[in-house]
């Protein structure tokens, strides 16, 4: 949703070229920016990004969440 919103507001900047930003392109963009991103919003709304704030995200994402799905590589790396 977000991506969706900047790349509007990217499009309307730039009304003459706004066909030639396309969605395959500006995924990658985003994907590459997006950790710049959310720094910055997270420091808007006045918090801090500390190592262990990093580490509490890492655990709460990093976990998947299909507990029962087979994994390819589980037979080689426990």
């Amino acid at each position: 949703m977000c991506s969706r919103r900047i790349l509007h507001l990217i499009r309307n900047a730039n009304p003459e070229n706004a066909n030639r930003y396309t969605h395959l392109r500006w995924a990658k963009v985003f994907t590459q920016q997006a950790d710049r991103l959310l720094t910055e919003v997270v420091e808007c709304i006045g918090l801090k990004l500390d190592m262990l704030t990093i580490y509490d995200i890492y655990l709460g994402q990093g976990c998947d969440p299909n507990v029962k799905r087979v994994r390819l590589m589980e037979r080689w790396v426990t």
